[in-house]
């Protein structure tokens, strides 16, 4: 089989193939199209540094009937309000739930998510209800959705300008899980008190103390003045 290019300056090239010397095939050749280019982005030397600040919480850190300044063995109240974050794994929120419905005689659960931390969220809530004690339909969960608006820092480029907020709305998530009624069954009055260990007890005075020893007293030491003829020499 012979080829034989008829013109290299045509774009459909041509092939020319040759079974028999009496006898010629001709294909048409179409060349692939060239591949686009991607252009690569520019970089805005324009564009705000930005800083995020960080959003209020949906619960009080410290409920308010609770002392801000004592131990935290002591904050019963407010167990059952969670906030889920990505940096707490999985298996140490599950363990925390459970504590708190079963130890501390909690039977309603708030756990609250934002942003990128629903998916956590949601992942917790399946997970929570098979380890618990309690029938599938003892544990009912209510799920709500919702939009937060939180602030950015807007960084100017030159340092004697001042710094702008800007706002935006962010995703959150609520749920809501209930055992039975929803009724605390808990003891929330007073610090929590370690097993074996009470008050110490008082003791008696004693009805006839002793009067304390009194000091002896100090020596009083007389220094003599020089009479005035003995100055003047």
């Amino acid at each position: 089989m012979k080829r034989r290019l008829d013109s290299e300056q045509d774009s459909n090239k041509r092939i020319r193939l040759q079974d028999t010397p009496g006898r010629s095939r001709a294909v048409r050749v179409t060349p692939p199209p060239p591949a686009p280019q991607k252009s690569m982005p520019k970089a805005d030397p324009q564009r705000p540094r930005i800083n995020k600040l960080t959003p209020a919480r949906p619960f009080p850190t410290v409920p308010v009937s609770v002392s801000a300044t004592g131990p935290p063995s002591a904050h019963k109240e407010g167990k059952n309000l969670i906030c889920i974050t990505r940096k707490t794994p999985l298996a140490t929120y599950l363990r925390r739930c459970k504590n708190v419905i079963i130890n501390d005689g909690y039977k309603t659960l708030h756990l609250s998510a934002m942003g990128a931390a629903i998916p956590h969220l949601l992942q917790l809530a399946v997970a929570l209800p098979p380890i618990l004690p309690f029938g599938a339909d003892e544990i009912h969960s209510t799920v709500t959705t919702g939009t937060m608006e939180v602030q950015d820092e807007v960084l100017p480029d030159d340092e004697d300008e001042d710094i702008t907020y800007r706002t935006r709305g962010k995703s959150t998530l609520l749920v809501v899980i209930k055992v039975g009624d929803g009724e605390f069954e808990g003891n929330i009055s007073g610090p929590a008190k370690r097993p074996g260990v009470g008050p110490r007890p008082k003791q008696n005075p004693n009805p006839n103390p002793k009067p304390p020893a009194r000091a002896p007293a100090a020596s009083r030491v007389v220094v003599a003045e020089p009479d005035q003829d003995e100055m003047e020499l």
